[in-house]
């Protein structure tokens, strides 16, 4: 009995050991961060779960996003496993930020039909782009994961110079232009029901989505949520 009870106290000691040495393994994973420099690209406008953010075009139309999500996360990247029985693992962290939004006009849509904007530090640069369900051209890419669908991605446009915009009475300093390049309707019902005829975007660094403008001349501008 004794021997049985050596045995079970050893192996219990073995497997303790061993989750230490994974843990400490895991912890001392390289953690790619966002640093002050990414931070300059990076939304800090403070947006709150359930809030609405609503435009406006000149006719008195209005589109309203709601916030579904807005989390800055440590993830963790793995490697898959090999044909021949390797198995995968953890290879590093990397810093996260998701900001979700749910278009309330729209319907019957699929994962591309949610508003994106995402940013990643994954293998030590920054990626961000925005999915955007109105875009009218077809430009589908994710972002780390396939639940992260990016159409408009801004790596051509963080290094551009940004320019100071005024819309209803608000001021954005930090706004780039972004542009589709076509005049058609994009048709594909995985976005859901709402038009896919947005060609021209105008995007603050600090807030996000400021105005788009779509094929049909209205132009979609941001009523600041005080």
């Amino acid at each position: 009995m004794k021997t049985v009870l050596k045995y079970l106290l050893f192996t219990f000691g073995v497997l303790i050991c061993g989750s230490c040495n994974v843990d400490d393994d895991d912890d001392a994973k390289t953690h790619y961060q966002f640093n002050s420099e990414n931070n300059d690209l990076i939304i800090n406008y403070n947006y709150q779960i359930g809030q609405t953010i609503t435009y406006q075009n000149q006719d008195g139309e209005q589109i309203h996003f709601k916030v579904i999500l807005n989390e800055t996360k440590k993830q963790g990247d793995y490697v898959a496993g090999t044909f021949s029985g390797g198995s995968g693992g953890l290879s590093h962290y990397y810093d996260s930020k998701i900001i979700r939004f749910e278009i309330i006009e729209n319907q019957n849509y699929e994962r591309n039909g949610i508003v994106n904007y995402i940013f990643s530090k994954n293998f030590d640069k920054l990626n961000n782009g925005i999915n955007f369900p109105m875009w009218n051209i077809s430009n589908f890419a994710f972002i780390d994961e396939i639940q992260n669908p990016a159409n408009i991605i801004m790596s051509d446009f963080n290094n551009q110079t940004k320019a100071q915009m005024t819309i209803n009475n608000h001021t954005y300093k930090k706004v780039v232009e972004i542009e589709s390049g076509s005049n058609d309707e994009y048709l594909n019902s995985s976005y859901g029901t709402i038009s896919k005829n947005v060609n021209k975007v105008f995007y603050d660094y600090d807030f996000g989505i400021i105005q788009f403008d779509d094929i049909n001349g209205k132009e979609w501008k941001l009523i600041y949520p005080e």
